[in-house]
């Protein structure tokens, strides 16, 4: 239900602000799909993928404004000089739906590289599950919440470079927080001819 209320809204304003502005120097639709690396916090070996896909509306040159789906695969571990899991472990899946908020920083409309920072807000969907290595019992939670997201990269061309922070809902002891570096290409968006 959130999450139908949360994409109803979004459209809402869209389109009620879609009358009042529009990019002069840009295709009003753009959409972003990118994958790249995450890292949790905490002590230990750490990695994972995080993939998105985002459709976004240029309102100005500089303002869009979108929808962000996607998520993330992290696992935490200890490893000893083999390579091997000692102690405790952790892995977690998490996806989450955001209103976006995006800033393009150029002072020129149609140059090819564009600096941006952007925020986004939603709910998000974690699952995880945590326990050690020299136990048969592993601790799984599943939490539903609040999830925030801030962002910074480039885009170049049809090519997108970012770097974010991912705030998620807490499953039992797992932290779902993580910082992303992500590459990907969007459709959409270019400069207008």
């Amino acid at each position: 239900m959130k999450l139908k209320t949360l994409v109803l809204l979004t459209m809402v304003v869209t389109l009620s602000l879609q009358s009042y502005a529009q990019s002069t120097g840009y295709t009003p639709w753009q959409v972003n799909f990118t994958g790249g690396y995450a890292a949790t916090s905490g002590s230990g070996t750490k990695g994972g993928i995080a993939i998105y896909f985002e459709p976004q509306y240029h309102f100005t040159d500089n303002l869009t404004a979108g929808l962000r789906f996607g998520g993330a695969l992290t696992l935490k571990a200890a490893l000893d000089a083999n390579g091997e899991v000692v102690g405790d472990f952790s892995v977690a899946a998490v996806s989450s739906y955001l209103a976006t908020g995006t800033y393009y920083f150029q002072k020129e409309p149609g140059v090819k590289f564009r600096p941006f920072a952007g925020i986004g807000l939603g709910y998000a969907q974690a699952a995880g599950a945590s326990g050690n290595v020299d136990s048969d019992v592993a601790d799984t939670q599943t939490k539903n919440g609040f999830s925030g997201m801030a962002r910074a990269g480039f885009d170049i061309s049809h090519f997108r470079f970012n770097l974010e922070y991912d705030l998620n809902p807490k499953t039992g002891r797992i932290a779902n927080n993580y910082f992303g570096v992500t590459l990907g290409f969007y459709f959409g968006g270019g400069a207008k001819k």
